[in-house]
């Protein structure tokens, strides 16, 4: 009777721990982008309101990409979503200063390198 109390309280427990283990939201993801980039770029007042709507402008993005659950075809996501990192970059070429755009740059290498969403 002990071992299937504990048994059943452990499946529990594991089941929650699985529920509660959902994807950020396309704001969290856009928040840690852009504290992420306030804590190693330097950002003004100014560039930091930009590069937050920017941000949150592609982690929506994403979000919709991954809306409708894992991809049929990885290839073709993996496409769309360098298409946006470059659509992302370019947007942030108008709002950052040459070497903070360096920075980033080796920010995202660092990132690829640590594969897909970096060190945590």
């Amino acid at each position: 009777m002990k071992k299937t109390l504990v048994l059943t309280l452990s499946i529990l427990f594991a089941m929650v721990l699985v529920v509660s283990a959902q994807p950020p939201s396309a704001e969290e993801m856009a928040k840690r982008q852009t504290e992420e980039m306030k804590a190693n770029l330097n950002l003004t007042a100014d560039q930091l309101t930009k590069v937050e709507a920017i941000n949150l402008k592609y982690a929506n993005k994403m979000s919709e990409m991954f809306a409708g659950g894992p991809p049929s075809d990885f290839e073709e996501m993996r496409t769309k979503m360098q298409e946006n990192q470059k659509a992302k970059r370019v947007e942030l070429e108008k709002v950052l200063k040459t070497d903070q755009l360096k920075k980033y740059d080796q920010m995202q290498e660092e990132r690829q390198r640590n594969g897909f969403g970096g060190p945590q």
